[in-house]
Order: structure tokens, then sequence, then C-alpha cells
């Protein structure tokens, strides 16, 4: 059987690391996953990603190198079992919510029907596909594609519900998630055991978790402003499911559309594309002439 040659970085580790395992069947699982991650993503690199677009450390260099070049970064594959495995209950999380909504007749989007690999749009479960007329078991739900053509944005968003004039946006919360987004909140929670050191108390924790995180609701200010003025969909709120990790309890809140917010984003994109289009790149807006990581990468992978 050939083998796969896997690159060298941190994925190397990881797949090496595996390798070495007790368990055959644990580490084969393992090494097949980062295989898997080590392929091209598919993620399209001609567009740019609303996601990326609402971080603070959003850098309109990166953004022009990768819309000119329809690259990813040198270091794409920056990644870990562990990350896969959080990734994929995601995914997970993603799929039971919109079954649910799906069954209750609330989901509209784009539907995919695997029988002839055909993409539809549908305001409620579809019983057949419109192209081939297989039956729902072929059919599976693929978002609400939330594009700006003019400004080259692309994204997808959870779901949709025409009845409720809300996106759908799913999430799992977890304790890294709150390090990294709000870790001033994760340590009001924080207590120190005798056994185990400090542990965070789950209970108070998710009790008093009562909003979204910042970098959701960004995101999804940004996806109503792309289904309101390119898409035409009836959008004033946006629902949020949230899974927690740790005792697998649920909790839902709204954000209401506040179209402020996302103009100047707006603008930036709008400047890039002016950039990209007299192929001329803007400045760092990060770091300035010294450049800033995201920017860098491209630099570094293009010598």
């Amino acid at each position: 059987m050939a083998s796969r040659v896997v690159k060298g970085g941190p994925a190397l580790t990881e797949y090496l690391n595996a390798a070495k395992l007790a368990e055959p069947l644990y580490a084969d699982v393992q090494k097949h996953v980062l295989d898997k991650a080590m392929k091209p993503s598919g993620r399209r690199q001609d567009v740019l990603h609303p996601s990326e677009m609402v971080k603070p450390d959003w850098c309109h260099l990166a953004a022009f190198h990768r819309l000119r070049l329809e690259a990813e970064p040198a270091d794409r594959k920056k990644t870990t079992f562990t990350r896969e495995n959080i990734f994929q209950e995601g995914h997970e999380t993603h799929s039971k919510w919109q079954r649910w909504l799906a069954e209750m007749n609330r989901l509209a989007g784009d539907w995919h029907c695997s029988y002839c690999d055909s993409i539809f749009w549908n305001d409620e479960t579809p019983t057949r596909c419109h192209s081939c007329s297989a039956p729902a078991s072929c059919i599976t739900y693929a978002e609400v594609p939330l594009n700006a053509l003019p400004l080259r944005i692309g994204g997808k968003a959870d779901g949709y519900s025409p009845h409720d004039n809300s996106l759908i946006e799913i999430k799992t919360l977890g304790l890294g998630s709150l390090r990294y987004e709000r870790p001033e909140f994760l340590e009001r929670y924080t207590v120190d055991t005798d056994e185990f050191g400090k542990l965070p108390d789950l209970t108070r924790l998710w009790r008093d978790f009562r909003r979204p995180l910042p970098s959701a609701v960004r995101q999804t200010q940004l996806y109503m402003y792309l289904g309101v003025h390119f898409e035409d969909l009836e959008v004033d709120r946006t629902v949020f499911f949230y899974d927690f990790k740790s005792t697998q309890e649920t909790k839902s809140f709204t954000v209401t559309y506040d179209e402020s917010f996302s103009e100047p984003i707006i603008d930036a994109a709008a400047a890039i594309c002016d950039c990209v289009a007299a192929d001329i790149a803007p400045h760092c807006n990060i770091n300035g002439r010294a450049g800033c990581s995201s920017c860098m990468e491209f630099k570094e992978g293009t010598k």
C-alpha cells in the first residue's frame, strides 16, 4: 500500500505522534483525520469571508493577497486532532438543530440532492428534488448563501426561518471559547479546590451566560446586512441556539438587526476590491508598513 507523504510543521508532528499511540486503531483514526485535514479544504479563496471580516485583526492587505492570488496562506495546515474533533462536533450540532427545524417546516435555504448533485432553493422542507424528482431521503440541507458579488463577499448562515423573519445561528460553547473571547467571565466562575486546584463552576457559569459571544454577534450582523441588501431576504433578527459542551444544556438568544454595525466593514471590502482591480496593494491596517502575521504569511509563501 502506498504511503502518503505529509509535509512538515505542526500537522506533521501531530501525525507522527499518532503513530506512537499504544492502541493501533486509535492511532489509525487520528492519522486518518489528520490526513484528511492535509488535503485542499474546498473553501473558496476568491471571496472575502464574513467570519474573517468581523475579526478585530482582519488584515486588509492579507485579504488583498488572497483575492489576487486566490490562494490560502502558506501555513494553513496548523491543526491537531483535537482541533479537528472540535470542528466535527460543531458540524454534528449544526445537523441536529437543522434537522429539527426542517421537520417543523421552519427552515428555508439551499438544499442538496445527493442523487443528481443539484442545489436548489426552497422555502420549506422539500419532498422532492427540483431537478430530478428524487425523494426526500436524497436531500440534505445546504444552508443559506449570503453573497455580495460586487464586493466579492461570500458566506453562509446556518439557517433561515421566513416564518420568523430570522436567520439562524447554531453554536457550541466550550471553556476554550470563553477563555479566548471572554476570559474575565470565565475567571469570575473559577473556584479553588483542594484536590484539583482551580476549576470552573459549570452550573453557575452556564446559568449566568446570557448573551452570544462577541464574535458571533459581529458575524451575524454582517450576515443580516448581506441578506437584506444582496439576497432580498426578509430579516430583522437572528436567533442563536447554543449547546453547552460540558453538560449538553441549551439556550437561545435573539439579536436584532443593526445596519450601522456593518457599514464600515462593507466600506473596507469595497476599498480592497478597488485595490485588487487596480493591482495596488493597500497598507496593512493592523501594523502599518511592518505588516502583521496575517499578511506576512503571504509574503513568506510567495518567496
